[in-house]
Formats: C-alpha cells, sequence, structure tokens
C-alpha cells in the first residue's frame, strides 16, 4: 500500500499460538535428571549429617543455587549446621559468637584463602582466628612471619592488653603444632600492621580529651571493647580445635600409609604406585579428608579395579624405559656416523644409514629386545667387528650407486689396473645435481653441485612440511652437471692436467684467484676453483683464462665473505650495514680506473656518456640545484658503494643475478 511517493510497510502478524507448556510430571522423569536438591528438608538433614563434617555441608550448599537457597539462606536449615558442628572430629567445634551465622562460621573455620605472605591461594586453615592471618606451606612465608606482625608489647608500658582492644593473636606459638601458652597469659602482643595503624589512629582519637571523641567513634570503640573477650574467647578455643585436628590428621595420614604399605607388600605390588593408581590413591586421600581409618571393607570392592590400574602403570612404564633406551641407541649410531663423516668416509644421509642391517640390529626397536643401552656406544667405537660389518654394509650400499652414477659419467663398468689412475667418481670432473628437489646441502652452496660423497648423503626435504617425513634416497634422482664438468674439464686442459691424475684437484686449487671467466665480457669477473664450479652454471659454455703469478686485478678477491655475510648473527648483520661494497659487473673489462678513494660512490674515468652528459649539465646549473642533482647522480651512479643488502637487489635488477658469490663483488678499501 502506498500514499503518494510514500511506502507504508505492512504490520506483522499477532501470534495467535500459545507454546505447549511441559508437564511438570515428566520433566522430572527426564533421565539423568539430578533430584537431591529436590529432596524434602527433613531427609536431606538426615543425609547430610552423616557426614560429620561442616566442610562436606559447605560443598553440597555450593553445588547450585537451589541448595545454597536451602541449607544456607533458610533460617530452618540450621539445625542441620548445629548438630554437624557437634559431631565434627576431632571434638565438636566451639560455638559461635553472635555475629556469626552456622554456614558463615563453618566457612570461616574450614574455608582457604589467600596467604598473608605471598598471596597464594592456599586451603591451610587461619594461623591465627583472632587476627584472621594465614600462612601457606611454603617454608619462605613461615620464614618471614615477623615483616607483616607488630609486636606492641612494650610500646604501652605494660599496659597493652588493659588498652589494646582490637584481637590480637592469641599466641606466639601459633604457627607451631602444639599452641602454647595463650591469651589471656601470654604476654607477648602481637598485630598485623594493618590492624595497629588502624587502632594507633582510633585510639589517639578515642583516648584524646581535646578535642573530645565523637559519639560514634566512642559508640564504635565501646562496643569493641565490649566484644573483645568473647572474640579472644573463641578465637583461643578454634586454636586448640585446630592443634586436635592436626594432630589426629597426622596420626590418621601415618597409620593409613603404613596399611597401604603392608597391603602393597602382601598383594607383591609397588607401594608407590598403590598410592598412586586412581581407584586406591582416592580412597586413600578421601579417608585422611575425614579423618578415618583405610579398613579392608573398603579395600575389597575395589579391589579389581586396583589390580587394572596398577598393571596399566606398569605397562606404561615398561613402554617409557623401552622408549628411552631406543633414544639412546639411536644417540648412540648417530654419534657413530658423525665419527664416520669426521673421519672422511663417505656415507649415505643418516636417514639411509639407520638402514644398513648391522644399523637395524643394533638399534632394534621400541618394543623389541633392549640391548645394553650404555654398553652400545663404546661397543660401536672400540669393536672392530662392528667397524667391518659397517664396512661392508656400505660397501654393499654403495655398489649400485657407483655402477649407476659411473653410467651418467659415460663410464659404464668402469674397470682399471693402474693403481695411479682415479675412479670416474672420485674424479673432479664428476659433478651431479638432484633432479628431485634441485637443492645442495651447505657446504656444497658456493659449487651449486654434488660430488660423489655430496650424492650419497644428500637428502631431499619433504614436500609435505605438516609432515616431514624423509624422503626415500634414490640414485635415479641424479643426473650429471654437464655445465659444471665441462668447465672443470676445460680448466684442466688450460693446465695441462688430466682428470685421471690423483693430484689434480690440488693442482686447480693452487692456482688461486687467478681464473677468469671470457664469457662474462662485460666485466673483469676474477674466482678461484671453488667459485668457478658455482660460476659455470651462468654460461652455456663457459670460457675461461688463466692470469700469470702476480697479474690479478687491483680490486683483491676475498673468498668465502659472501657466505660468511649471509650467516645469522649480530656481527654478519653489521657487517651487512656497512657501505663499502661495490660490483664487479659494473667495472668494464677493457678498462678499469681508480673507484674513489672516499668511499661514496665517486664515478671512475671509464663511465658511460650518459654519465658525462650528467657532470657536464650539473656544471652549468646554479650551486642551490647543483648540489640535489649531485646527490642524484651517487644514486644513479652503478659504482657507488653500497651496503650488502642493496648489493644484492641491484646484481639481481641490473645483472639478473639472483644468487651472491664472491666473484661479483668486492670490498673498497678507505684511503689512507
Amino acid at each position: 500500500m502506498s500514499t503518494g511517493s510514500i511506502t507504508v510497510p505492512t504490520p506483522k502478524k499477532r501470534r495467535t499460538y500459545v507454546r505447549k507448556l511441559q508437564d511438570p510430571s515428566e520433566s522430572e522423569s527426564v533421565p539423568g535428571k539430578c533430584l537431591f536438591p529436590t529432596l524434602p528438608l527433613e531427609l536431606l538433614a538426615e543425609i547430610l549429617i552423616q557426614t560429620n563434617s561442616p566442610r562436606d555441608v559447605l560443598s553440597v550448599a555450593r553445588t547450585s543455587k537451589l541448595l545454597c537457597l536451602t541449607l544456607v539462606c533458610n533460617p530452618a536449615a540450621d539445625f542441620i549446621w548445629r548438630t554437624i558442628r557437634k559431631n565434627c572430629l576431632p571434638h565438636p567445634l566451639p560455638d559461635p559468637t553472635p555475629n556469626f551465622s552456622e554456614a558463615a562460621y563453618a566457612a570461616f573455620v574450614y574455608d582457604g584463602g589467600p596467604c598473608d605472605a605471598c598471596k597464594e591461594d592456599t586451603k591451610e586453615f587461619y594461623a591465627s582466628f583472632a587476627i584472621r592471618f594465614r600462612l601457606c606451606r611454603n617454608l619462605r612465608c613461615r620464614m618471614g612471619i615477623r615483616k607483616h606482625l607488630m609486636d606492641v608489647t612494650t610500646i604501652f608500658k605494660g599496659r597493652a592488653r588493659e588498652e589494646i582492644w582490637v584481637p590480637y593473636m592469641e599466641s606466639t606459638h601459633c604457627f607451631d603444632p602444639i599452641l602454647g601458652n595463650a591469651w589471656p597469659e601470654n604476654p607477648t602482643i602481637l598485630m598485623k600492621k594493618s590492624d595497629w595503624e588502624r587502632f594507633r589512629a582510633d585510639y589517639a582519637a578515642f583516648s584524646a580529651l581535646s578535642p573530645p571523641p565523637s559519639e560514634a567513634l566512642q559508640k564504635a570503640c565501646t562496643d569493641q571493647i565490649a566484644k573483645f573477650p568473647k572474640v579472644m574467647e573463641l578465637a583461643v578455643a578454634l586454636q586448640k580445635w585446630k592443634s586436635a585436628y592436626v594432630t589426629m590428621h597426622s596420626t590418621i595420614k601415618t597409620k593409613n600409609e603404613q596399611w597401604a604399605k603392608a597391603l602393597a607388600a602382601q598383594e607383591g605390588w609397588n607401594g608407590p604406585d598403590l598410592l598412586s593408581s586412581q581407584s586406591y590413591g582416592s580412597l586413600h586421600r578421601h579417608k585422611n579428608h575425614v579423618l578415618e581409618e583405610v579398613t579392608l571393607r573398603d579395600f575389597l570392592p575395589i579391589k579389581p579395579f586396583i589390580e587394572a590400574q596398577l598393571l596399566k602403570m606398569q605397562i606404561h612404564r615398561q613402554n617409557q624405559e623401552n622408549e628411552a633406551s631406543y633414544r639412546q641407541r639411536r644417540d648412540d649410531v648417530k654419534q657413530y656416523y658423525n665419527r664416520l663423516r669426521s673421519a672422511g668416509t663417505v656415507v649415505p644421509s643418516l636417514y639411509e644409514f639407520r638402514k644398513l642391517s648391522v644399523m637395524t640390529t643394533m638399534q632394534g626397536s621400541v618394543t623389541g629386545s633392549r640391548p645394553n643401552s650404555s654398553g652400545l656406544a663404546k661397543d660401536m667405537k672400540n669393536s672392530a667387528l662392528v667397524a667391518e660389518l659397517v664396512a661392508a654394509d656400505l660397501k654393499m650400499w654403495m655398489a649400485s650407486a657407483r655402477e649407476k652414477l659411473s653410467e651418467l659419467l659415460g663410464f659404464p663398468k668402469w674397470r682399471s689396473a693402474s693403481k695411479t689412475k682415479l675412479h670416474p667418481l672420485d674424479r673432479i670432473t664428476a659433478r651431479f645435481m638432484c633432479q628431485g628437489c634441485g637443492k645442495v646441502a651447505k657446504r656444497y652452496e658456493k659449487e651449486r653441485c654434488l660430488d660423489f660423497a655430496g650424492v650419497c648423503a644428500h637428502e631431499c626435504p619433504s614436500n609435505n612440511k605438516k609432515d616431514r617425513k624423509q624422503v626415500d634416497w634414490s640414485v635415479d634422482r641424479f643426473v650429471k652437471d654437464d655445465e659444471a664438468s665441462n668447465a672443470v674439464a676445460r680448466l684442466l686442459t688450460l693446465v695441462g692436467i688430466t682428470d685421471e691424475d690423483t693430484n689434480a684437484c690440488n693442482t686447480v686449487k693452487m692456482l688461486g684467484a687467478r681464473i677468469r671467466c671470457l664469457s662474462c665480457e662485460h666485466a673483469s669477473i676474477i674466482m678461484d676453483f671453488p667459485t668457478l664450479i658455482g660460476h659455470s652454471h651462468r654460461h652455456d659454455n663457459m670460457q675461461m683464462v688463466i692470469l700469470p703469478e702476480g697479474e690479478g686485478s687491483e680490486y683483491p678477491f676475498a673468498a668465502g665473505l659472501s657466505a660468511r655475510l649471509m650467516n645469522m648473527g649480530s656481527k654478519p648483520q653489521k657487517l651487512r650495514s656497512e657501505v663499502n661494497y661495490r660490483c664487479r659487473h659494473c667495472i668494464p673489462a677493457s678498462k678499469s680506473a681508480d673507484a674513489g678513494t672516499d668511499g661514496e660512490g665517486q664515478v671512475s674515468a671509464g663511465e658511460s656518456i650518459a654519465k658525462e652528459s650528467h657532470t657536464e649539465d650539473s656544471q652549468t646549473e646554479d650551486s642551490q640545484t647543483g648540489n640535489q642533482n649531485g646527490r642524484q647522480r651517487i644514486r644513479k651512479n652503478k659504482l657507488r658503494s653500497m651496503n650488502f643488502n642493496a648489493l644484492r637487489s641491484h646484481l639481481k635488477e641490473v645483472h639478473r643475478i639472483e644468487m651472491v658469490s664472491d666473484e661479483d663483488f668486492f670490498v673498497q678499501t678507505p684511503a689512507k
């Protein structure tokens, strides 16, 4: 319906049905519904009186709002509290003062609260009921109670007991199991420091003659003076009751522990396990709580459950011992593996090494037989038999790998009678790559390919990062790295030796940083032999030349510098932030001039025409704009010094070099 351009919404229809109410008889018959709170007060009283402990009635009253209203807020239920209070152990509680209701009195006696020393919650009774001072079981709190109390005995010159009308500590032995000399015979008066400060202010105002105390203060102090004897009498009576309770609790606890020890010896069980079991442990703690001794009548109904729980605990303990022994044996195998690697032995990855037959036997399993874990490491270190078995397993494991990899190098079933010729896999031209992951271990990051030892120890990372399951090693994952092999072979040709020579590796390493890449035509890139292997992956057919001794680049080559800068830690981070690194690829190969002495990006004589035009333009500008343009030229200058992070960005953006290596940059040393 619309009026003009205004649309009037249709009113909602009024609900005309009434929700059907559930019949009370049906609601009471619902399975699982607790009917205890609905019991009549007389039946509830008969049940609770049997507990003989106001603490249990407090727990029941706090389970629901209905029970709280029935037992706490209902004056008709006071007879339940009084009856239980007179029948509680070790002897009836003294009658409360008029300011307490029965429920509040039970909470005052039995409830816990924060420790006055450390403020942590504790279930201990009040150490002093008169000043409501509570301490936990921490020995440090009990040793430092004096800093929370104040001795005011000498302040009133012997008349403290006549002058003080606020409650103070019943006895100096309130913190001991035996109460000792208590009020009113107690000669020492200890008060909480907070209570003393309040009392001192009230006492000064109440005793003052001019101006006289107010009627409210006079009435309040007079009421406290009248209540003081009753409060102290109740506090002393509660201290005596607590002392008897603590003594009885200690006696019952000792008897129950002795009974449990005798029961464990009779049944052939472990005593601590019996007390730790769910069934008997709960029974034992409950009996200590209610100050009752455990009897055979309590034990027999739950004996089958205790037996099953103890058996489960034994199995669990045995499994823990098996797992600990298995972990120890695996650690021993790992240590033995690390010793082999340190000795230069070609070994597979640790995951594959554990699969060797002798290692599988020595490691065992969690559920299998358990060799002597303490002697396993010693046997593996000193036993010649173990060394022979491991060597035989390694030889068998590597036999198929050597045959397959030799075929990749073009030497199928290679055999030679010469003792001076290296096996194809042991030659420096034997370079491989994993086609499964394309990654290498950290020790091969500079070369970016693997030799035979690296192939054996290679581990492909798992594709599933959550599972992190080890990937089984397979020789079929590897292919020959033609770029690196060809580059090494070309270098050996320049040196005049072959890869079969046993001294070939040492010979090429002795060249040092005298190898120059001719494939990098735009710049003078020099390197050593390990860097050459990694650099060869940048060219399809790398060409090189060996520089004569003494003839090298004016910018020194620092081997391993990039790896040190890429490490974690504060020192590498500080080195990366230094602005003294320059790009070698920006230095022309034909002519290298001085790159400056101030370290701030001074230009060289061999820069491009565009840079010269910038120089001519800057000379014609005025002095104000010249400084700004000069700063812009320094930022655009390729030969400027930069920090290492900026250098990486520069190499990636300008020269398309993803991974920075030692041959890509040099450190610009400041002029003296």
